[in-house]
Formats: structure tokens, sequence, C-alpha cells
């Protein structure tokens, strides 16, 4: 027999109110390692729309998210072109190591990539691992090209406020490299007629091409996401038989390369010295938010299959809202806030799995 809705309700307010933001910023007194205690003077983030804090409002794409409801919990009620109703990891990650929210590229000024030096977000939504990746959408800042817009800010930004050259590179040296990309490609170029090895091997060649750029112009700690259960996703389930159901092949095609990539970093960390990586398991905290068979405590509270927007989800083509959709009444009742993005509340559980439990990051060697 299910809780009533209004003891449910009373209980998710409590679980939100004991997890506050103070709860993921305060650090443990326990000996750390670098990237769980690391004092990083930036952020850099690359990656989708999983990250994405704004860079889709300024390319000619559908890909948006700078329109009401999106950003209805996140400072101030408006949106940022954040694909979700608050804020993202990557914005819990910047709380976390004391460091502001990170800007989009697209969004600054000349005069203020010249003046900041405590991080850029470069994700795009819509965009992959692969440089073809979302352009049936629309503008694109695939991998390639976000790291060229990193070295692009070396060049002629950072440059300019690291008046040396071993300030900048012991700038580039202690700041923390953020990724979180991939998911894009299985949505629009991968199926079940390929070969899930031969595809995961492929992404995972343009992968390490652009990890091995970001080394070379000076990156030494990388924070890598692994890839999502896609195949759990409201966008991917309302097709499934019986409805609901995640779709297990699509899922074992991005487990297969979430595997290869776990075992890759550790070739990676042998391969450079003084380099380090933490390994973020994206893929099975989602999967444990379906249910409490997974120790998840709170996840029999929320709804873990259905979109908060639009609220009666008819499992259309389209993996965002619109001005249009209707918005479910309780947001902190919901894991997805459209059929492809978490909630605010999803990604708050992330930072404590991650950063106050160590349950789904670990850095790699240790």
């Amino acid at each position: 027999m299910g809780l009533p809705s209004s003891l449910k309700t009373c209980l998710i307010l409590l679980f939100i109110c004991l997890l506050n933001v103070s709860t993921i910023s305060s650090k443990p007194l326990t000996k750390e390692t670098v990237l769980f205690g690391g004092n990083f003077p930036a952020l850099y983030v690359i990656g989708d729309s999983l990250v994405d804090s704004g860079n889709n409002n300024h390319l000619d794409t559908l890909g948006k998210s700078n329109f009401p409801p999106y950003g209805s919990d996140f400072e101030g009620g408006k949106p940022t072109g954040r694909f979700s109703n608050g804020k993202t990891i990557a914005d819990y990650i910047a709380i976390y190591y004391e460091l502001p929210l990170v800007p989009a590229y697209m969004g600054l000024s000349e005069e203020q990539k010249n003046n900041i030096s405590t991080g850029i977000n470069y994700a795009s939504a819509a965009c992959g691992i692969l440089p073809d990746t979302g352009k049936i959408v629309g503008e694109c800042l695939s991998l390639s090209v976000q790291v060229d817009l990193f070295k692009k800010t070396i060049n002629k930004n950072l440059e300019k406020k690291f008046k040396t050259q071993p300030e900048l590179s012991k700038h580039l040296a202690e700041s923390l490299f953020m990724t979180a990309i991939g998911v894009n490609d299985y949505s629009f170029f991968y199926n079940e007629t390929m070969d899930a090895n031969d595809f995961a091997n492929k992404l995972l060649h343009e992968f390490f091409i652009q990890i091995q750029r970001l080394h070379g112009l000076g990156a030494r700690k990388f924070f890598i996401n692994n890839i999502k259960p896609l195949g759990c996703y409201p966008n991917i389930i309302a097709h499934t038989v019986p409805r609901g159901s995640c779709d297990d092949d699509l899922n074992l095609a991005v487990a297969i390369y979430n595997a290869k990539l776990r075992r890759s970093l550790t070739h990676m960390k042998q391969k450079f010295s003084n380099t380090s990586f933490l390994y973020s398991d994206y893929f099975n905290f989602m999967l444990g938010l379906r249910g409490p068979s997974r120790n998840y405590a709170s996840s029999n509270l929320l709804n873990t299959t259905s979109p908060c927007c639009p609220s009666v989800y008819d499992g259309g083509a389209s993996t965002f809202c619109n001005a249009n959709s209707s918005l479910c009444t309780m947001r902190d009742t919901h894991i997805f806030f459209d059929p492809f993005h978490p909630t605010q509340l999803a990604n708050f559980m992330y930072a404590i799995r991650c950063f106050q439990e160590r349950k789904i990051c670990h850095v790699v060697g240790d």
C-alpha cells in the first residue's frame, strides 16, 4: 500500500531540508585525495545539456532552454539556458569546491573573458563526442570545438590575465576540468544493428584525442562523468514494452562504453605523470534512483519514470519542454524535469552521493 500523497510531500520536504546545500560545500575532516579535497582555482566544463549553463542560448539551434518553465527554481527563478528547473551537477561541483557557478563561454564579452580566472563552461546541448552529433537540430559545439574554444581562451584571454608563462601553467595545472558528454552520440547515431564494442571504441578514440589535447594545453586534473543509462529515460521508456521498462539493450551498449572508459582512464593515469582522474559513475547513480532495491532510501518517495514537464507526457519525439508545456505541481517529487534531463533534486542527490558519501565518484589509481 502506497503512502498518502500528503505524507509523501511532507517526507520529501523533510528530506530536502536535511540535505541542504551547506552539506555539499562542507568538506569532511578526514584525509582526502587531491580531487576530493583539492583547492582548485578554476573549474572548466566540457559537455552537453547535462551541464550546459547557457551556451546554446547564443546558437542557432532548436536545443534551447532559455524560457520558462526551465529555471523555475534557479536563483531568481529565471531561465538561464540550463536544462533543469534549477542547478546542474556542474553547479554543485563548483559549490563543493567553493567556486562561483561557471558562466557560459558564448554569453561572455571579450572583457569578461579577459577578467575571469575561476573557470568557463563550454558545454553545448545536443552535442557529443562525434563532430556531427546534434547537427540535425542546429548549431552545436562538439567536443573538439569546445576544446578549440578552451585553447582560444588560453591564447586570447588567460595569457592577458597571467603575465608570465609559469603563472599560467600553474593555473592550468591546478584547475579542475570536468567532462560530461557522449549520450547524444548514442541518441543520434547508435542502433541495435551496430556492434556495441565497435561503436564504443570509436567514441573512446575520439574522446581521448581531446583529453590528450587538454593535457597538452596544460590540464592535469580531470573529473570524468560516464554516460547515463539512456534506456531508462522517459523519452525511451514511453515506447518500451511493457511501457515504463528500461531498454536493456541500449543500456548494455552504454555500459560497454562506460566499462571501457574506466579501464582507459587507468591507462591514461599510467601514461601521464602528475595527472589525476576522478571517475564519476553517473550511469549507476541514475539507475539507482529507479528503486529502493538499489539502496536509495528516498527513491520510493519520488516519481522516477515520468518527467515533471510536460506533466502529462505522451512519449512524443521532443526531449525538451516548450513555453506552453504544463508543469507538475511538485517539482521535488520528480527525478526527471523533462524527458531527457534531471531535476535540481536529482542533481543535488548526485552531489551527495559523489562528495559526501563517496559512493559513485572514485579517484583512478587510489
